[in-house]
């Protein structure tokens, strides 16, 4: 009886064990797993505090890695540039060669040319192909309207000198070349029988065409302007054959004709007393004998002009600002000593204070 008790109690005690062994098993396997993959939150954090695990490590690698990928992409590539070695300039290409051969070249907006053997040409006017070219003291070939020996002038955008006379726009600015190639500057002119008057700059600008202030010589003369003969004038004044050209001058006949044509012939009769009224002495001789002469300042449309020394006369067609507007027979580019051409009657423009104008004559 008692070796059989004994013999449950043991095999009571050893379920008991097994049972034991196989609870602590299955906590400490929940446990493994817990650690391997834990949920979002704390065991994350606590890794990145100290230090990470492989994957954290192996994304910060990454980032690295890419970062330093970016720098090198970011660094600029190679280009080609203008060197200076001693006194002169050269191209360089992209591969760091010197370019010999001769040509235009750009860098960065801006053309040079170069020499055979490869230095720039600097600080001089040349020509290629029959066209004019600039280059300034660094090589750069002028553009737009540049300073050149204290005158303004203007170049294309490809560097091209412009010579031609006429009218150029750049910058939202207008200028006018004369033929050559200088830009008018600080002065007035026209063209087309249109005024125009420019500032310090070049900058040109219309100047409004006054009313004449009232004059019937004035009105009439309007009626004239881009006439090309003066055979009209002439014959009705001298009753002569008339030659189209400098050899039969016809500005003081035009003067006359003007005032005859307004009814106001009688005002300028009295001047036939020093000479015919087709002969620009015999005005000024005449204001001279009356004092006729008025301030330039105060000349009116209607008033008589007179150039240089007795050279040329004309109507005055109104004063605009500080400006004398004109309308001049046997005038113009055409009107010149052996000219085979014949002058006009033109309008023209000039500052008060020009020296080409003798005076200013109000007949009574």
């Amino acid at each position: 009886m008692r070796s059989t008790a004994v013999k449950r109690t043991r095999r009571t005690l050893t379920a008991l064990l097994l049972v034991f062994v196989l609870s602590f098993t299955t906590v400490f396997a929940e446990t493994e797993v817990q650690t391997e993959a834990p949920a979002d939150g704390a065991v994350q954090t606590e890794a990145s505090t100290e230090g990470g695990s492989s994957t954290d490590q192996n994304a910060e690698e990454t980032k690295q890695d890419t970062t330093s990928a970016a720098q090198v992409t970011a660094q600029p590539a190679p280009k080609a540039a203008i060197i200076k070695k001693g006194k002169y300039y050269y191209y360089r290409y992209a591969n760091g060669k010197i370019r010999k051969k001769k040509g235009f070249v750009t860098v960065d907006g801006k053309r040079y040319y170069v020499r055979k053997g490869g230095k720039i040409r600097t600080s001089k006017t040349f020509r290629i192909k029959k066209k004019y070219y600039r280059a300034g003291k660094d090589g750069v070939i002028k553009t737009g309207v540049y300073k050149w020996k204290g005158k303004l002038y203007y170049s294309t955008s490809k560097g091209v000198w412009r010579k031609k006379k006429g009218f150029v726009s750049w910058n939202g600015n207008l200028y006018y070349l004369k033929k050559g190639g200088k830009i008018i500057v600080n002065d007035a002119f026209s063209v087309n029988n249109l005024p125009y008057a420019s500032d310090a700059y070049g900058r040109a600008a219309r100047v409004e065409i006054p009313d004449g202030d009232g004059s019937p010589v004035v009105a009439v003369a309007k009626e004239q302007v881009g006439i090309m003969t003066g055979k009209t004038y002439w014959v009705w004044y001298y009753k002569t054959k008339f030659k189209d050209t400098d050899k039969t001058p016809w500005c003081g006949a035009f003067v006359a004709w003007c005032y005859n044509a307004a009814g106001l012939y009688d005002k300028i009769t009295v001047a036939k007393k020093y000479g015919p009224l087709g002969y620009v002495p015999s005005y000024s001789r005449y204001a001279d004998k009356y004092d006729r002469w008025v301030n330039k300042s105060e000349a009116k449309g209607g008033d008589i002009i007179v150039f240089g020394r007795n050279m040329h006369v004309g109507l005055v067609e109104g004063v605009v600002g500080n400006y004398i507007i004109t309308i001049e027979g046997n005038a113009g580019p055409t009107a010149l000593i052996g000219s085979k051409k014949p002058g006009a009657v033109v309008r023209n423009i000039y500052k008060i204070n020009n020296k080409k104008i003798k005076g200013i004559i109000r007949p009574e």
